[in-house]
């Protein structure tokens, strides 16, 4: 028996593109019976519309700061800190959260693949992509999608200019874990040997980023987004400036092709009952 192809990559972790199942697999890529909004679907993936927002029942977590882990309290004990809805805000293995629900996305070009930071790769730039989602506008395979973004700040030897892998857990205190001692040096010495990397015992924290391409929590139809969210200066694309995008830009050489093709169809109209004017009179 030959078993079937299941569709089952995810985006977030999956950095080539196939083997994975599409909205337009059932829907088609023309489902709306209207030509401009299926115009749409050429550069803008179906979820940027129909998931205006994410974590609408339950909070995300948005923001991770590491650097701020580490505190104990009286008898050196870690502890935590919850908000009124249970959501961590502090946990002494773990630092410092920002949580939020309702969440309007962010949006960049994407075209289903995606890089990732490898142990072994030197930080290039700041804040560090722990992926990087590949796309651009002139990209015939790309496409607008929204995105969460999860922020925060990791431990990276300042030397060798790489992220630190840490030892987190040990059974007991004492063996060096950072979840036990809370030592930063000792984990970070400890979890690089392991791994078989390079330390050269400084430490500081940097600012990183992590991609997640939205693909859950469809909004009913009445809730999609309205034109004028994105066809507006300031709206959710402002952040997108590599295309001319109608509403939201302004260019004097496309205004005033505009105005000029308005200008020549007023003319013609014109001419075309002038025309039709003396033409009645001639035939009279």
């Amino acid at each position: 028996m030959i078993e079937p192809e299941v569709l089952r990559k995810l985006y977030s972790v999956s950095s080539a593109n196939h083997n994975r199942i599409n909205c337009d697999q059932c829907h088609t890529s023309a489902p709306h019976n209207d030509h401009v909004l299926d115009n749409h679907y050429e550069k803008v993936a179906c979820q940027t519309c129909h998931i205006p927002e994410y974590a609408k029942v339950n909070a995300t977590k948005l923001y991770w700061d590491w650097s701020s882990a580490g505190q104990t309290d009286e008898e050196g004990n870690g502890y935590s800190e919850d908000d009124a809805d249970g959501n961590h805000n502090y946990l002494s293995i773990k630092g410092n959260f920002v949580w939020d629900d309702h969440v309007k996305p962010e949006y960049y070009w994407f075209n289903g693949t995606v890089d990732h930071y490898l142990s072994s790769d030197t930080i290039a730039e700041v804040p560090v992509k722990i992926n990087t989602l590949f796309g651009e506008y002139r990209d015939s395979t790309a496409k607008i999608w929204p995105v969460k973004v999860h922020r925060g700040k990791q431990i990276y030897d300042t030397e060798n200019n790489t992220l630190i892998s840490l030892k987190l857990w040990a059974p007991e205190k004492g063996q060096g874990a950072f979840w036990k001692d809370f030592d930063w040096d000792t984990a970070a010495r400890l979890g690089m040997e392991y791994n078989d990397r390079p330390y050269s015992g400084n430490y500081d924290f940097i600012a990183s980023e992590v991609y997640w391409p939205i693909n859950h929590m469809v909004s009913p139809k009445e809730q999609t987004l309205a034109c004028i969210e994105c066809h507006q200066r300031d709206g959710r694309l402002a952040g997108l400036n590599d295309f001319y995008l109608p509403g939201r830009d302004y260019n004097k050489s496309v205004d005033y092709a505009g105005f000029g093709l308005i200008f020549l169809t007023l003319i013609g109209i014109v001419a075309h009952f002038l025309g039709r004017v003396v033409a009645f009179f001639k035939n009279r």
